[in-house]
């Protein structure tokens, strides 16, 4: 079964300080891209869980889905609105004993099933043999084989969920008319800005905007990497606004979605959320001023989702 939503728009953004600078501002509107408007289910989350997403419905009897995440995931929103959209068990496994929200209560009520563990155990995810014994024993509590547990890394990261994100280079490009200059990208755990750097051609420049603090994204992204990938990017560092899930309070605004919404008072720009993409934005917006990026420069800005 093919799911392929159709390509998510291109649209310039005519800012003051773009055209005053002389450059080209686009955003790729990713939140547009939907398997089900106005859920979680939305850009880049969609383009890497596309993969396994198609490869479970071709399955005479569903897999269970199986996968991590913290309590204000967007992939395990995601996931969940999946499940119930196409009639597939899921298995959340959330990072600590004690935490409950609206978006955790959101995916129970999808069907998934939520199993809250230690920060400690959590950390334990990467583990090959926690992770057997995990599927071992959910195998058994869900009665079916262990080969019937497929385990989703956390944030949907997988080879084919990292080369199905390439494809959006390809659009943006066709969209475009021309090879990009710049393309920014915000980052959480890496395979989204892998993807893109891996189908880029090597003229663009790929800006990466960490949204958690630490100088160790590199070396995520490059776990994806090969040497005849381009080197034709950088980790923009500096935007993380004190680290991840923390943010401005002056960004919050009202809303009455599930996600949190942000507003960064730049009049013209699309919807934002705090965690990943006003962050982006704001980074983007800031270097602009600076006059980071040359006259006449082609600049695109990667909207990852969130808005729901």
């Amino acid at each position: 079964m093919h799911l392929r939503p159709r390509p998510s728009p291109l649209q310039k953004l005519e800012l003051p300080i773009a055209q005053k600078q002389g450059v080209n501002l686009y955003v790729k509107r990713d939140d547009l891209y939907s398997l089900k408007p106005g859920t979680a289910l939305q850009g880049n989350k969609v383009r890497k869980l596309l993969p396994v997403l198609e490869a479970a419905l071709e399955e005479v009897e569903p897999p269970v889905l199986l996968s991590f995440g913290g309590a204000y995931s967007n992939h395990l929103a995601a996931l969940a609105t999946a499940g119930a959209a196409f009639k597939l068990p899921v298995h959340l496994i959330i990072r600590g004993e004690e935490v409950d929200n609206p978006l955790l209560q959101f995916c129970a009520a999808a069907g998934a099933r939520l199993e809250k563990v230690t920060r400690f155990e959590y950390r334990r995810r990467n583990d090959p043999l926690w992770v057997d014994g995990l599927q071992k024993r959910l195998a058994a509590e869900h009665k079916v084989g262990v080969d019937r547990i497929w385990l989703i890394p956390e944030g949907g990261t997988t080879e084919k969920g990292v080369a199905n994100v390439g494809k959006l280079v390809e659009e943006m490009t066709k969209q475009l008319g021309t090879i990009p200059d710049y393309c920014c990208v915000s980052a959480g755990t890496g395979g989204t800005a892998a993807g893109i750097i891996r189908a880029a051609d090597p003229t663009t420049r790929i800006e990466v905007y960490p949204a958690l603090r630490g100088n160790w994204m590199r070396q995520e992204i490059e776990q994806w990497l090969n040497p005849t990938h381009t080197n034709n990017w950088t980790c923009v560092e500096g935007y993380e606004f004190g680290g991840y899930g923390k943010f401005p309070t002056a960004w919050k605004r009202a809303t009455t979605g599930l996600a949190t919404r942000a507003e960064l008072d730049v009049p013209g720009l699309p919807p934002l959320e705090p965690i990943y993409t006003a962050k982006l934005f704001s980074g983007v917006l800031d270097r602009l001023k600076r006059g980071v990026y040359a006259s006449g420069s082609n600049v695109v800005i990667v909207h990852t989702g969130g808005i729901y």
